[in-house]
């Protein structure tokens, strides 16, 4: 039988107050919800308390699931990356998002998306798919001028 010795109350104190470890003091910027890797940007209701879009957009009880989700669909966060560091011409950046979604189709640019427009709408789909939105989005077009719109409408 092995038997373990039991620890002192100093040095189960010690551990809880993190002395003698090596890990590293948590971003200040992060997410406030526990473990999320996402960078906090929203103060709600200025508590000094930064969370993340995601975050920012559920009651906390539901914070570990949209978590969990962050980190699960943290490749489509890759995908716009790429997206948004692709040249700023037409055919660069719609090439990578062909590439990115090429098993997706329904997540390529519509023909009138512009960049702007597709990372605003890829935004709200990863939201969509963590738990955070409700709905999943519609390909984003630009707002027509009210001679456009009368043109659309004869």
């Amino acid at each position: 039988m092995n038997a373990t010795k039991p620890r002192s109350a100093r040095k189960i104190a010690e551990e809880a107050a993190g002395f003698g470890s090596s890990a590293t003091a948590p971003d200040p910027r992060s997410c406030g919800a526990n473990g999320c890797p996402q960078l906090g940007s929203i103060d709600l209701g200025g508590s000094g308390r930064f969370l993340c879009a995601c975050h920012a957009m559920v009651p906390s009880d539901r914070w570990p699931a949209v978590t969990q989700g962050i980190r699960d669909y943290g490749w489509m966060l890759d995908i716009i990356r790429n997206v948004k560091a692709a040249g700023a011409s037409d055919l660069q950046w719609r090439k990578v998002a062909m590439l990115g979604w090429s098993v997706e189709p329904e997540m390529v640019p519509h023909a009138q998306e512009t960049k702007a427009l597709y990372v605003a709408r890829l935004l709200q789909d990863f939201e969509h798919r963590v738990g955070a939105r409700a709905t999943k989005p519609q390909p984003l077009l630009p707002q027509r001028t009210w001679p456009a719109m009368q043109g659309a409408a004869a």
